[in-house]
């Protein structure tokens, strides 16, 4: 997330990248009403999961291990009809870093289903069916993560109105830096909820702010200002550390991040940990690299504005 994290929760607009962190997953048909799920972990764990088809229309929670999978076979079956017996293997890295790999799983297992039918890749359609599929695992959520994952680049995306507009940008100049604490999306979302419950007006007053930073940025980011994305990436840190949802190990590598000779940094995604990022040109990239390490976080070696969902 660039800019518009908790607004766009609230109907308002985002900028999101995608990242280069890519999971895979391989579809294939069985005998019978089975579906047969292999990941990583289970792998590890020397086991795979087994569920009757019929029973997941059925379903008001999900696992943990396999929620998001038998989400997303439940949404298509609902939108396509009955799906015979299939067996699902995902692959993918082993730490994630809170950039959004619950979307990119789901996402990837309903355009396996919609390869393994034949159909057209409807990537809006996509998109619907996978965002309905992480509401139903965790019960809140914007969906800019979902869209990022299936359009992949630069978008604008609000999901008050179905907005995604693919931005025509370079190369982003990011350093991504991961804090070394996994947070829950969802616990973010509540508090920020609660905020907004006793004192509406103020924060409707900073979503409104961030809404313009976001509008502002899209036109910094269409000119490759970097200087002036940068105040605004400043200034809605600002805002999120209002909001309640930054801590020390993001404000440490942020701040050093700025001192070593970035544009701009702040958090990325819910806050609470996971990830920060500075925009920084490659003058300073290596000194801002240094500093985010010294200051306790992960550099990470990531591409952005990279291809989303596709069918090999």
């Amino acid at each position: 997330m660039l800019l518009g994290e908790h607004s766009v929760v609230y109907g308002h607009p985002c900028l999101v990248t995608t990242v280069d962190l890519r999971v895979r997953v391989c579809v294939e048909s069985i005998p019978g009403d089975r579906l047969v799920i292999r990941t990583p972990v289970l792998t590890k764990a020397g086991r795979e999961d087994t569920i009757n088809l019929a029973d997941l229309q059925e379903m008001t929670s999900f696992p943990a291990e396999t929620g998001f999978l038998l989400a997303a076979v439940r949404e298509f079956q609902r939108a396509f009809g009955r799906v015979e017996g299939l067996r699902i293997v995902t692959e993918g890295p082993e730490q994630s870093y809170g950039l959004g790999s619950s979307s990119a799983v789901t996402v990837a297992t309903m355009g396996a289903l919609f390869g393994l039918r034949s159909l057209s890749l409807d990537l809006h359609r996509i998109h619907e069916l996978s965002y309905a599929a992480v509401l139903a695992v965790q019960g809140k959520g914007s969906g800019f993560d979902v869209a990022s994952a299936t359009f992949g680049g630069t978008i604008l995306f609000q999901r008050t109105g179905g907005v995604v507009e693919k931005l025509a940008v370079p190369d982003l100049p990011i350093v991504i830096g991961y804090s070394g604490r996994k947070v829950s999306t969802t616990n973010l979302i509540t508090r920020v909820a609660e905020l907004h419950q006793r004192h509406p007006g103020l924060v409707d007053g900073m979503f409104s702010l961030i809404a313009d930073l976001v509008q502002s940025g899209r036109s910094a980011l269409l000119s490759a200002n970097w200087s002036l994305l940068g105040e605004f990436v400043n200034i809605n840190q600002g805002l999120l550390e209002s909001l309640g949802v930054s801590t020390v190990q993001l404000a440490k590598p942020i701040y050093a991040a700025r001192e070593s000779g970035a544009f701009g940094a702040k958090l990325s995604g819910a806050g609470g940990g996971d990830c920060m990022f500075a925009l920084v040109d490659a003058a300073h990239r290596s000194a801002v690299q240094d500093a985010i390490a010294a200051a306790g976080a992960q550099p990470l070696e990531l591409a952005t504005n990279v291809e989303g969902l596709r069918l090999d």
